[in-house]
């Protein structure tokens, strides 16, 4: 527990989380040197020191199984959430506290307060949700049906080393043996129409291989009568701490944990960092997707993209397509891609990357988890064909919504249409840059975030990609008018 130095009482910001509450930030996690560095500062977490000089106490705890928690831990279950809510409410009884608590924090903290937000804490006022997830399944486990590996060596490396108590729920082994969305996944998915405290929902652009699909979606479905959405530029944590993010989360804290009703006043319900190259420009909306969106088809041909679709025709799989852009084109939305594929086998893998390139040739590649020393594509999509099945109830044109319940072969040899649901972006194409569109076999480039688990993956290089005619593939874009 972190308090000001006064015996007021205060309103609480309160975390649970598996990564140690009582180890210092360079001894957990060196990669990231953070600007607010100092000796009570933990992973992903609020800076103490910060927040307790503007009026507020911040109170940590080690999630069951973990630090010095004893029990079972079992990442993002039924007892996790409960903990977490148990803290809550823990928090609001203390003299100290206003009984006012708001939970706050990046990734795990984040997902914490959206599942926390769905169980209706009494006391439970505000979450601050930045970079996290909401679908357990579609946003972190299977993303299009197909398992990463990556999970496994964020287990070992920041899970394992903190574990306490029992032995815990072996979240990498249940991924790997659940392929279908089962009760599992729905467990640690979390009900947006329960979500109804004030939401403040961070999502990054580059953060491609977790977070930024679920913060887009918790914003647009919990049903909260005041919830903002911010999407930035940056590493995977320095945004978080920076002076801007640090003050709208001061305002919107002071609007709904002090009871300020001005504080918020002026700030847009959208606000995004909209790409320009290798800059940023922020910019104020009104909703998501943008209202004056202009959805467009751009169909894959012969080596390239056009507005026209082309004769039907074919070629392999994988594949490129370039399109140029001979003026200013904005794509800031969600995206989707219809592809006729063709394979001999009764699975495949399907891997879609945008990337930009300037009209010298050079890749403008987006910032990653890690900042600029970890580039990623513009935008990423995933599917495994035989999870193509779609609902129609939650499908939008630019959001395929994918039921995982079922395996559907493919009929060897016979074209077939695949949905592709690609994560949200933000690129701006100047006369003379180009767009490419990768359909790949494999995400093998992302390095730790591919999804590479060779006892998974459907591989098939002998596929056959159609265009044109009645199977005339297309990448659905959002459009946005100067």
């Amino acid at each position: 527990m972190f308090r000001p130095d006064h015996d007021r009482p205060v309103p609480v910001l309160a975390s649970i989380g598996p990564y140690g509450k009582d180890v210092h930030w360079p001894e957990r996690y060196p990669l990231y040197e953070l600007v607010d560095q100092n000796e009570h500062m933990v992973w992903e977490t609020p800076n103490p020191q910060w927040w307790t000089e503007r009026g507020y106490a911040v109170v940590r705890a080690d999630a069951r199984g973990s630090g010095k928690s004893g029990g079972r831990l079992d990442v993002f279950g039924r007892t996790d959430a409960e903990d977490c809510y148990d803290v809550i409410e823990w928090c609001a009884a203390q003299p100290w506290s206003t009984g006012k608590v708001a939970t706050s924090g990046i990734s795990w903290y984040a997902m914490m307060g959206w599942r926390v937000a769905a169980l209706q804490p009494p006391h439970l006022a505000a979450v601050v949700v930045w970079e996290g997830c909401t679908d357990f399944y579609r946003d972190w486990g299977r993303q299009g049906g197909i398992h990463t590996s990556a999970t496994d060596d964020w287990w070992q490396r920041q899970l394992v080393p903190q574990l306490s108590g029992e032995d815990p729920v072996d979240m990498p082994a249940e991924l790997r043996s659940r392929e279908l969305l089962d009760d599992w996944y729905r467990e640690r998915t979390v009900d947006l129409s329960r979500v109804r405290v004030p939401v403040l929902s961070a999502g990054n652009w580059g953060s491609l291989h977790l977070h930024l699909r679920g913060n887009i979606e918790g914003w647009q479905r919990a049903a909260s009568e005041h919830k903002w959405l911010v999407v930035h530029v940056g590493s995977h944590v320095d945004p978080y701490y920076a002076d801007w993010a640090k003050e709208l989360q001061l305002r919107f804290l002071r609007r709904f944990l002090d009871g300020d009703e001005a504080a918020m006043d002026g700030v847009p319900p959208v606000r995004l960092a909209i790409r320009r190259g290798h800059d940023a420009q922020w910019r104020d909306e009104a909703g998501w997707p943008l209202p004056r969106t202009q959805w467009q088809r751009l169909y894959l041909g012969h080596d390239r993209l056009g507005w026209e679709p082309p004769e039907e025709g074919g070629k392999p799989y994988p594949a490129a397509f370039d399109f140029l852009a001979t003026e200013r084109i904005e794509i800031t939305g969600p995206l989707a891609l219809r592809l006729w594929i063709s394979s001999p086998a009764e699975d495949v893998d399907v891997f879609v990357q945008l990337d930009q390139y300037r009209a010298d040739g050079e890749r403008i590649p987006a910032i990653g988890p890690g900042g600029t020393a970890t580039p990623v594509p513009m935008a990423l999509g995933w599917l495994r064909a035989s999870h193509r099945e779609l609902d129609p109830a939650r499908t939008l044109p630019h959001r395929p919504w994918h039921r995982h319940e079922r395996i559907r072969p493919l009929e060897p040899g016979v074209p077939t249409l695949l949905e592709v649901e690609i994560w949200p972006t933000s690129l701006t194409l100047e006369p003379g840059q180009r767009l490419r569109l990768q359909v790949r076999a494999d995400d093998d480039n992302l390095g730790r975030l591919a999804h590479n688990d060779p006892a998974d993956r459907k591989r098939d290089r002998t596929a056959t990609l159609h265009f044109g005619g009645a199977h005339a593939s297309h990448l659905y874009l959002p459009i946005i008018p100067e």
